[in-house]
């Protein structure tokens, strides 16, 4: 078997997230887990590059393995996903589909086409969720998942799953539509009355390809995937702590419902598969590896989600000194990314600076800061929750002329958006500079990620 760095570091991510996606690890999954770092020559750096990589893009890296190498993977997810003498409906979900997604070949899986994709978080929660998606409307898939409603939503609710079709939350709302107009104005207080009814004329032109344009797939066809088929999309995992989701995209063949029924019935038998591509040498290694632990104590520690908030609160607040990437959403929300996803938090108009600041690594003289003015504006224009023009013109005005105390204060509040997260550990995320020559961030420009820079320059 050969496995090159970069597959090394791609296989640490997927086993990590395989172990912890039950919220439990208990000690015999990190015993099993330090074995196969061990065969496998993972080691201590190529795990922390692991926690730079997203599921889908682990994903593409193993896809370029030999068969034989992608069997020895299958074995170990399976062998992994036992460990705890207990197969979890997430454990069974996300090891089919990562056996789909990195193109093993087998009988079981023929007919089946599926794979992974990452995007940012949604708006709304969808976890369990299975949505369906489509580029446009398909009127054969649409009439047979209507036909098949209930009998999908049985077969998804037996597999600890909720289906999200569209069409059936718009037929219950038509029937419920004043109540959930009034329920919308106590949700969502800011909606002015002209926008409610805007709201209430706007639901009948939705349908699934609407939802799926403007949910998925403009982000999706940004990244270079176009999806060509009507789909099931599945959340993968249980949290909602990352700033990115990861979903299985499995493309519809034939009958909605039998594409259904034949990948529930593969995540169903997922651990008893047994293929044949194995070597003896390559079973012995795993006998060896996959020994049992008999020392391993019956009251061992459990680490689960609650002892990671409690970890993850102590590093937001104390924290290592190693200094953490800053991710920057399209809507210009700050958040660091190695302390727990803490978000720094700071009025729109501190922000908008901050990201010019940001984006010129250079450094911006502040007696020069008006003849950034342009920039600014649209910056603040993006990320600003005000739609009136004058307004935020005037706010930037103030600020690159030095209006009252308008720059001083800006200043103030970036300063200790970041020190309140990180203490001493904030300077680097802070623009400083002499006073009559350049400021400048001092932070590493390969640790900060946009989601979408252009938005901004």
């Amino acid at each position: 078997m050969k496995f090159k760095e970069n597959h090394k570091t791609a296989l640490a991510k997927v086993l990590s997230d395989l172990v912890q996606c039950d919220g439990i690890v208990n000690q015999g999954e990190i015993n099993l887990l330090q074995r196969i770092y061990e065969a496998f020559g993972i080691t201590a750096t190529s795990r922390k590059k692991a926690n730079t990589l997203s599921l889908s893009e682990a994903v593409s890296i193993l896809k370029t393995l030999g068969n034989r190498e992608k069997t020895a993977i299958l074995r170990l997810f399976q062998i992994l996903s036992l460990s705890d003498d207990a197969l979890d409906p997430n454990e069974s979900l996300l090891t089919t589909a990562l056996l789909l997604s990195i193109d093993i070949e087998l009988p079981e899986t023929q007919g089946i086409k599926a794979y992974f994709v990452s995007i940012p978080n949604l708006n709304f929660d969808t976890r369990n969720a299975v949505l369906y998606v489509e580029s446009k409307y398909n009127k054969p898939v649409n009439d047979s998942i209507l036909r098949d409603y209930d009998t999908i939503c049985k077969l998804l609710d037996d597999a600890d799953r909720e289906f999200f079709y569209l069409p059936m939350v718009l037929r219950d709302l038509g029937s419920k539509r004043a109540m959930f107009l009034q329920a919308l104005s106590y949700i969502e207080p800011t909606l002015s009355n002209e926008q409610l009814a805007q709201i209430d004329s706007r639901l009948d032109l939705m349908d699934s390809a609407f939802l799926s344009k403007e949910i998925f797939l403009n982000y999706l066809n940004t990244n270079g995937l176009n999806l060509d088929k009507p789909a099931f999309f599945f959340r993968i995992g249980d949290k909602n702590t990352n700033l990115q989701q990861d979903f299985l995209i499995l493309e519809i063949e034939n009958e909605p419902l039998t594409t259904l029924q034949h990948f529930l019935r593969l995540k169903d038998n997922i651990v008893s598969l047994m293929p044949e591509d194995l070597t003896p040498n390559d079973k012995r290694f795993f006998q060896i590896v996959t020994l049992e632990d008999k020392d391993t104590e019956k009251d061992a520690l459990n680490y689960t989600g609650f002892h990671k908030i409690l970890i993850d609160t102590l590093l937001k607040y104390t924290g290592s000194h190693e200094v953490s990437r800053l991710y920057v959403t399209k809507r210009g929300d700050l958040f660091l990314t190695d302390r727990n996803n803490a978000e720094v938090k700071m009025p729109a108009l501190a922000k908008a600076l901050y990201l010019l600041f940001l984006l010129h690594e250079e450094g911006i003289p502040l007696n020069y800061l008006n003849d950034y003015k342009p920039e600014l504006y649209r910056i603040y224009r993006q990320i600003s929750t005000y739609g009136d023009d004058k307004l935020l013109n005037q706010a930037v005005d103030n600020l690159t002329d030095f209006v009252g105390n308008t720059m001083n204060v800006a200043l103030s509040r970036i300063k200790k958006a970041f020190t309140d997260l990180l203490g001493p550990d904030a300077t680097p995320y802070l623009i400083q500079g002499k006073r009559a020559g350049r400021k400048a961030i001092p932070l590493e420009r390969q640790l900060v990620v946009f989601e979408n820079r252009g938005m901004f320059g």
